[in-house]
């Protein structure tokens, strides 16, 4: 799964990064001792995929990433990128019971996660080559149809509120913390991406499943996703499935998340932190701003 994610990585860079000047679709350029076959393509509605074939994979696998993350929060909402998260897994229209999808993989020999961070949030999973075919139709319905049902809305925000609980001792989180302290308040990445339940809370004429649904109709788009898929099977296969599958990912008028505010306000720097850690910790990091590096990848 770590290879598979860091082929996602590739997709995701090419999706922000100039593909769409090129021609045609480019080249993957592999190493002369890689045996494996690839092909990138991207759908009519946007949606961009790196596709692998590997004949001799013990495991079929597929990741998706969605060119959103914490930093689309809205403010008196804080975490529901991270909620939602959550929230797609509990059924589809074409897959409505809440647990199937996480059955599914497990009985054949899968393993499932998600995740997210500032700016994306990945979805991937693995299984018995077998049953990849199944696992993807199950998978693609995620970013199709979800439900959002309302009655596991109490459920995954305690769910949320419990990872934020767990996290409180987590001297990783703490420094993290400590750091967003000296950053500029106007920048998004000093918000509270975890998500609690203050601020997932029902407001009067405001319950967090509308904010949940807003969200996710304005930005959940296929041309702000990327796919990567591994599996023992041909190209030709692998691009009439996933085109079949991921083709009816709407694509929406979802717009870019354009950050003004610089990360460190004039006069901030140079500090110094010192922070006492739960641990029997004793580190030295000396951190430095740069310019965001990404739109000159390529």
């Amino acid at each position: 799964m770590s290879r598979l994610l860091a082929l996602l990585f590739v997709v995701v860079l090419s999706g922000c990064s100039g593909f769409e000047d090129l021609a045609g679709p480019p080249e993957v350029v592999k190493s002369p001792n890689d045996p494996l076959d690839y092909r990138y393509l991207e759908l009519d509605n946007g949606l961009k995929a790196l596709l692998v074939s590997d004949p001799q994979a013990d495991k079929a696998a597929a990741a998706l990433d969605v060119f959103v993350g914490s930093a689309y929060d809205p403010l008196d909402r804080q975490g529901l990128a991270h909620f939602l998260e959550h929230m797609l897994f509990l059924g589809t229209d074409k897959y409505p019971d809440s647990g199937e999808y996480q059955a599914f993989i497990s009985e054949h020999g899968g393993r499932h996660n998600a995740y997210t961070s500032f700016r994306h949030t990945n979805y991937f999973f693995d299984i018995d080559p077998v049953y990849f075919d199944e696992g993807l139709d199950r998978f693609s319905r995620f970013f199709v149809a979800p439900l959002f049902n309302k009655e596991y809305v109490e459920r995954e925000k305690h769910a949320v509120h419990s990872e934020y609980q767990a996290r409180i001792k987590n001297d990783s989180r703490r420094q993290w913390e400590v750091l967003q302290q000296f950053m500029n308040p106007s920048h998004p990445v000093t918000t509270f991406s975890v998500g609690s339940l203050e601020t997932l809370a029902d407001r009067p004429g405001a319950p967090v499943r509308e904010a949940l649904l807003d969200f996710y109709e304005a930005y959940y788009s296929a041309d702000r996703m990327a796919l990567a898929v591994v599996a023992p099977a041909s190209l030709d296969v692998l691009e009439a499935r996933v085109r079949e599958l991921f083709g009816p990912v709407p694509r929406r008028s979802a717009a870019e998340l354009d950050i003004a505010a610089p990360l460190f306000a004039p006069g901030q720097l140079p500090a110094v932190a010192k922070i006492e850690p739960v641990k029997e910790l004793r580190e030295l990091a000396l951190i430095f701003p740069v310019a965001d590096e990404l739109p000159l990848y390529r």
